[in-house]
């Protein structure tokens, strides 16, 4: 018997493909996160520049400093893996470890130590084994510019180890000051006169060397981790020449000639310590000690065709020591309490030989303690903190004493995963260092001498920024932003007459008020599927001095980019409008000039190599120009200098790893040094 086949009954049907995103950008109450894409890793040499790559809209970098900032202006702490580090340290980092990158406002975590501002990358992490990277950069058309470096890793079970050496050099023709100043003087006879002193620069040369060293262990388990970092580094300038003509009106026909020379050299040495601990209880504590000392030698020789010469040679010791403890605790699921203590001294031992011969000892100490609370909800996070600072500073014998308070407020509204919007104010305190207070008089050229005032207070200030950041799809974000600082009572540089009114002396007061008002709008957009990525940034800045100086300014500046990704190569496109500010101590306004350049790049997992092509619309040597304007003197300076002069720049990177990649980051580099005091 045959059977007859039956239809099933269950209907089939077709369904449409679902493609599921992920969510590259993110909003919270305490942080903003960013997950970088394939290609802005493999585009990346360093960490700064993975940032740069990403665009991200709450930070600024600077393109020749490679400074980070917020949208204030105000530094931002690097971090990786909660551990804090320089931006050499991060040249080391390989790029496609990297998982995410988070910028935190006021984060409670006490391994931040109290920072403000944070970025913290985080990086996959090895079991054993580790990495070596080598990294070269040249520039060309603006002398002999060369840095390199090579970082090594090593990693097993708790421990890891980090070594860091470089080696840079300069050497070039272009680089020092054209200055016209106009003097108010008296003549013998008491008169008031007016003089023009223009001092041109015909030529000059510049040499430099520097060779940083440093290492690292690491010991990292789940509730204790311990770093030590020591490095040196050795800094010279075997030469520094300038020369150039003089002319003076009123004056005769005859045209006089100057010539400076200031070669230097500096050694440095570096502790920084960290120690953190999981305590029971939701309590936490970490403390980081830190040490620089830093020796100078600093020679100066100024002589003219128509006086003595000048000379000014300084050797000086720089130390500064620093201790911040942190001690938290969660409370509940919202709120969480931290407790500062911070202690530390700034120590100058300075001696001036030559025309006038100088010994200064110097000290500026500290010790602070604050009390914080944070409360978070899913939506909500606000931070609060107050404290006390006592700071004294010591000048050849002549204290000063000071205890003042600081606040910070920071409130941040995230009401989903797109929008934030966050207020934050200061109170806090400015204070003068050493070159601002040493009462030595020097002698700068034959109508200019400089001197401190150990009389100089230290001045108050308030900031409040608001900001507003909005990411509607992994394909855009943007942030708009307001500003405003005010400086009260500021330190101020004068002009005041000198030798019966026959020189100038250049001194510092307290006088007026300096402010500082910002609106701006940073946004990335990202088209065709990621590959194509343009970024802007325009903002308008409003300064306002009072006091002895009165005065306004008003500048706009713009920062613009495009990036494109075509399988292994990346192009980009950077222009950034010319800097102008006006300064918060000095009566000048300051205007550079644009930076632009076109980049094309090559990359895979071992190899980066990018050639730059910079500021080729940009004409001549000069960088920028400042203008003072005072009762007394007017002065008119150009910076001569290779940073807006065309360059070509060629960067390669070479990383090759051994063992078990499981762990990488928190590269190490170079240390930083001791403020020096010696005078400029």
């Amino acid at each position: 018997m045959s059977q007859t086949e039956k239809s099933d009954s269950i209907k089939t049907q077709e369904l449409d493909e679902v493609v599921v995103n992920a969510q590259m950008q993110r909003t919270s109450p305490t942080s903003t996160t960013y997950i970088p894409t394939v290609r802005q890793k493999n585009a990346s040499q360093n960490a700064v520049d993975l940032l740069r790559q990403m665009a991200i809209p709450q930070l600024q970098i600077n393109p020749v400093s490679d400074a980070v900032t917020d949208n204030a202006g105000v530094d931002v702490a690097i971090f990786i893996n909660y551990l804090e580090a320089s931006k050499e340290e991060m040249e080391g980092m390989r790029m496609p470890d990297v998982r995410k990158v988070e910028y935190l406002e006021f984060p409670s975590d006490p391994r931040f130590r109290g920072a403000q501002r944070v970025i913290n990358i985080i990086v996959y992490e090895y079991d054993y084994g580790g990495y070596t990277k080598l990294t070269t950069n040249e520039n060309f058309l603006m002398g002999f510019s060369t840095r390199n470096n090579i970082f090594s890793k090593f990693s097993y079970k708790k421990m890891t180890y980090d070594l860091y050496v470089g080696a840079s050099h300069w050497n070039n023709h272009h680089g020092g000051n054209t200055v016209k100043g106009i003097y108010s003087l008296k003549d013998e006879d008491g008169a008031d006169y007016k003089l023009t002193r223009t001092e041109a620069l015909d030529g000059s040369h510049y040499k430099q060397s520097q060779y940083p060293v440093t290492l690292r262990a690491t010991y990292a388990s789940e509730k204790i981790q311990i770093r030590n970092t020591f490095g040196f580094t050795h800094s010279g300038v075997p030469t520094y020449d300038q020369r150039g003509s003089l002319t003076y009106q009123p004056g005769n026909e005859r045209n006089y000639t100057f010539d400076r020379s200031n070669p230097n050299r500096s050694n440095t040495i570096a502790y920084q310590g960290s120690f953190f601990f999981s305590l029971p209880k939701r309590f936490s504590f970490d403390i980081s000690p830190r040490f620089n000392y830093t020796h100078s030698n600093d020679y100066l020789s100024y002589s003219t065709s128509n006086s003595s010469e000048i000379i000014r040679n300084a050797r000086e010791n720089a130390y500064n020591y620093r201790v911040d403890t942190y001690l938290r605790k969660h409370i509940g699921q919202k709120h969480t309490a931290m407790l500062g203590i911070n202690g530390g001294d700034h120590i100058n031992r300075l001696r001036y030989s030559g025309t006038n011969n100088y010994y200064d000892s110097f000290h500026n100490s500290f010790a602070a303690g604050s009390l914080c609370y944070n409360f978070q909800t899913q939506k909500i996070s606000l931070y609060a903190d107050a404290g006390v600072c006592w700071e004294e500073s010591d000048i050849n014998g002549e204290k000063y004493n000071d205890i003042y308070p600081f606040i910070h407020l920071n409130f941040r509204l995230s009401p989903n995963a797109k929008n934030a919007f966050s207020a934050y104010f200061q109170y806090a305190t400015n204070s003068p260092g050493i070159a601002e207070k040493a009462s030595d008089i020097l002698q700068e050229n034959e109508f200019m001498y400089i001197t401190g005032n150990p009389l100089l207070e230290n001045s108050r200030h308030v900031s409040l920024n608001l900001a507003y950041t909005w990411m509607p799809s992994n394909a855009f974000g943007m942030s708009a932003f307001s500003n405003f600082f005010e400086c009260f009572d500021r330190q101020l540089v004068v002009y005041d007459p000198y030798n019966d009114g026959q020189a100038l002396i250049r001194n510092y007061r307290n006088n007026g008020n300096y402010i500082k008002e910002e609106i701006g709008l940073a946004a990335n957009w990202k088209l065709l599927g990621g590959k194509l990525q343009l970024y802007a940034s325009p903002r308008q800045a409003f300064y306002k001095s009072t006091g002895i100086y009165r005065k306004s300014y008003n500048p706009f500046t713009v920062t613009a980019q495009a990036t494109y990704y075509l399988d292994s190569f990346y192009f980009k496109a950077y222009y950034q409008s010319p800097e102008k500010q006006m300064s918060s101590i000095s009566p000048h306004i300051y205007e550079g000039r644009n930076f632009h350049s076109l980049t094309v790049g090559w990359a895979n997992s071992d190899w980066n190599i990018r050639v730059m092509a910079a500021n080729f619309f940009n004409k001549g040597w000069s960088c920028a120009k400042t203008i003072t304007e005072t009762p007394l003197y007017t002065g008119y300076k150009e910076n001569i200098g290779t940073n807006s002069h065309p360059r070509i720049n060629v960067a390669v990177t070479y990383t090759f790893g051994y063992g078990k990649k499981v762990k990488r980051g928190n590269e190490v580099g170079e240390q930083s040094g001791a403020n020096s005091a010696i005078m400029k």
